[in-house]
């Protein structure tokens, strides 16, 4: 098997070295850099499988080098994994929106990331450890629900689409991840491992054949399901030739705005199994919801 290869980006060298050494420890090729131009001139040259980036760095920080990374097509994806002392809410926010990983620096540091280089990279060792609850609080939830319920993330750039969608599902048990953009979906995603991915096809940041070839492309989510919506009809019927530009892709379904919610359901069970909705819970299921 192939080693993998990590890239750290640090401007704290006692922090380098130190976490270089324990990701040496579970068998990875590690490179160091001490300055956000550096990891990005590193990560252009010769993609790693994974980055860890320092937020405040010298040159560049690590959100400005990870906004370049997903804004340019040529760049394959890369799961990123901001590891900082700051503790800013706003900041911890935005790696949040983007679909990347937050770890503290700190004692706690190591705990909270080595699960995640071990998913992320699919590496196998004894040494994995599950994260305390009180440490990444969406890794450990998630992790749970994978497991209790059948899990869809919706990418919609209307909010309102999106919220309809969860409020129509939850009936059936089904949980539902909103992201509000392309890129912020496509690094949910990653992170999420949803069962089924429901996507808008235009939204602001890039269209959904954009999104849904990265998928595709990426180990981690090229066999996830992928369900594209669009408005983009005459008439309300499909845009067949849009259809098959996107199961050319990989799409899995291709369903037409304004989505009928039974379209939805049937598109979903072929995909994951979702348990009967309750006898004595009666959802508003008639008529459709379209974007604005």
């Amino acid at each position: 098997m192939k080693t993998k290869r990590i890239l750290i980006a640090d401007d704290d060298r006692g922090i380098l070295l130190a976490l270089s050494r324990r990701c040496e420890g579970l068998g990875l090729n590690v490179e160091q850099v001490t300055d956000g131009l550096a990891a990005m001139a590193s990560i252009c040259k010769d993609p790693p499988d994974l980055a860890i980036l320092d937020i405040n760095m010298p040159a560049a920080d690590g959100l400005a080098v990870f906004e370049k990374l997903t804004t340019d097509p040529s760049m394959p994806p890369l799961p990123v994994v901001f590891l900082t002392g700051d503790r800013d809410a706003d900041t911890i926010k935005q790696c949040e929106a983007m679909g990347a990983y937050h770890v503290e620096k700190g004692a706690s540091a190591w705990p909270q990331l080595e699960p995640i280089l071990m998913e992320l990279l699919n590496l196998e060792t004894k040494a994995a450890r599950v994260p305390p609850n009180n440490l990444t609080l969406n890794y450990a939830r998630n992790k749970g629900a994978s497991v209790a319920a059948p899990r869809i993330l919706v990418i919609d750039d209307d909010a309102d689409i999106s919220k309809a969608i969860m409020v129509r599902l939850r009936p059936y048990g089904i949980e539902t991840l909103r992201a509000f953009g392309g890129m912020q979906g496509y690094w949910m995603a990653l992170k999420e491992r949803p069962h089924v991915i429901v996507s808008d096809f235009y939204m602001p940041d890039c269209c959904g054949n954009y999104v849904l070839g990265r998928l595709k492309r990426h180990a981690i989510t090229k066999d996830i399901p992928v369900i594209i919506l669009t408005g983009r009809s005459e008439g309300g019927a499909k845009d067949y030739s849009l259809q098959r530009e996107m199961v050319g892709l990989g799409a899995s379904e291709f369903l037409a705005k304004p989505l009928d919610i039974h379209a939805l359901l049937a598109a979903l069970r072929t995909h994951m199994s979702i348990p009967e909705i309750a006898a004595n819970v009666r959802p508003q299921l008639s008529g459709q919801f379209a974007s604005r």
